[in-house]
């Protein structure tokens, strides 16, 4: 039975954290390669950075909106109570500020460079470059009528996250002290 316990522990290791932990380690009696015949440190006393998720640039990218324009606050507020004017009125500013803040860090070009109402050739058979919508045949056509010229990322430059730096945190909490 141990060694069905055991088997357990090396596939979930293995699965989840890519490397045997230096408990299931011990119990095979094994040693990582490298490693000196030192006893293991304790694994409260060893620093470990974050790992890095693929989530973590989009999480970037929303906490730069927060800092930027507050578009988070504007997006998490209920605006029902608010007149149309009023909301057009933030809108508008928080739409400049956005907008200033997308053209910093990345760079946005049409998927097709075209007018929108006019007939449009897709750029080729990818679904990812283009959706066709209405009444769409079995086949696609080579093209049809531009609806959104869609967007594409040509460059993207964010800042490198602190090693530290947890990506989750779109913006801290605010305590005043008086």
């Amino acid at each position: 039975m141990n060694r069905i316990v055991l088997a357990f522990r090396c596939f979930f290791n293995l699965l989840f954290g890519g490397e045997l932990s230096p408990s299931t380690l011990t119990a095979l009696n094994l040693t990582r390669r490298g490693a000196a015949a030192a006893p293991a440190k304790p694994a409260a006393a060893a620093v470990q950075a974050p790992a890095v998720r693929t989530s973590d640039g989009a999480l970037q990218l929303l906490g730069i909106l927060q800092r930027d324009s507050r578009l988070v606050d504007f997006l998490m507020e209920d605006i029902a109570g608010y007149s149309d004017d009023q909301v057009g009125a933030a809108v508008r500013e928080l739409h400049d500020q956005c907008r200033d803040t997308l053209k910093r860090y990345v760079a946005l070009e049409p998927v097709i460079d075209g007018v929108e109402g006019t007939y449009a050739k897709a750029p080729g058979k990818d679904p990812a470059l283009v959706k066709f919508v209405g009444n769409v045949p079995a086949q696609p056509p080579a093209g049809g009528t531009l609806r959104h010229k869609g967007w594409r990322a040509a460059k993207v430059d964010l800042p490198n996250l602190g090693a530290k730096q947890d990506a989750t945190i779109i913006a801290p909490a605010e305590i005043e002290i008086e």
